[in-house]
């Protein structure tokens, strides 16, 4: 197994060099009063992180972003599988359509997508007998699984292709069955060459749940414009400095053990 010093010495340097780069900013901007930024940050930090005043519960701020990304990518990894399995599927016309789908929402942009939610979804559905609420937590999931299922199709029908087609005719000469040949021989080899672009599109998945503000969502960005229309605007660039360096702090660390793997299974290939 390659080691991963040279991605820890990258993730050191990145984090101080960031860091010291943000900090540098902040004291451009408020010179002597940077102690006091500082202290206006710590003060609303547990706000932004978390919802609440003293860190004594989660579900708004920087965790809503956290919770947004994971249940979208889980969302986005079973229905994106589906609509790669159409991709791949023998029948040219099943291809055809699920290429449409795959390359409209693929190309759809996030924030108009999020914008359709909003109106689309209604706040509340009746099934049978029972009423269930819609929260806008629920419509930035949606939102944001449909882009994301498109790019998780590609991502499983390049790795699926990137399997020679010898091992494909060599199955199918033993007798295997397309589904058993795609299910015991190919995915098995192509599941770990996939990793990293899952990787990849989960990590533009967070970043791009800076736009679910628009949902109505209790997010970062949600809780700060809160924080700066109640008296906290001369602070403002430094709120928004911080919401940049936590959303960096943790997307750099995916993309650190992205680089990682790819450097494995690149000296394991060889």
């Amino acid at each position: 197994m390659s080691s991963p010093k040279p991605e820890i010495k990258s993730f050191i340097f990145g984090m101080i060099g960031v860091t010291a780069t943000l900090f540098l900013i902040l004291f451009l901007i408020y010179a002597d009063e940077t102690g006091a930024a500082l202290s206006a940050l710590a003060s609303m930090s547990s706000m932004l992180l978390t919802g609440s005043t003293e860190f004594s519960s989660l579900g708004g701020g920087f965790s809503a972003n956290i919770f947004v990304s994971v249940v979208a990518m889980a969302i986005s990894l079973v229905a994106g599988i589906i609509l790669g399995v159409g991709l791949i599927a023998k029948n040219i016309f099943i291809r055809l359509i699920f290429k449409f789908v795959m390359n409209f929402l693929r190309n759809s942009p996030w924030l108009v997508l999020l914008y359709a939610m909003l109106y689309l979804i209604p706040y509340e559905v009746s099934l049978f007998g029972y009423v269930f609420l819609l929260s806008p937590v629920v419509k930035a999931i949606i939102g944001l699984s449909l882009p994301i299922s498109a790019n998780v199709a590609e991502v499983f029908r390049g790795g699926v292709e990137s399997v020679t087609d010898g091992q494909w005719e060599a199955s199918r000469s033993l007798g295997y069955s397309h589904s058993q040949i795609l299910r015991e021989i190919i995915l098995p080899q192509a599941l770990p060459l996939m990793l990293p672009s899952i990787m990849t599109v989960y990590a533009a998945l967070f970043i791009g749940t800076s736009l679910i503000v628009v949902t109505g969502t209790d997010d970062i960005i949600s809780i700060a414009r809160v924080l700066i229309a109640s008296g906290a605007d001369q602070y403002a660039t430094a709120i928004y400095l911080f919401i940049l360096f936590v959303f960096f702090a943790f997307a750099f660390p995916i993309a650190m053990a992205t680089r990682w793997i790819e450097r494995h299974l690149r000296s394991v290939s060889a």
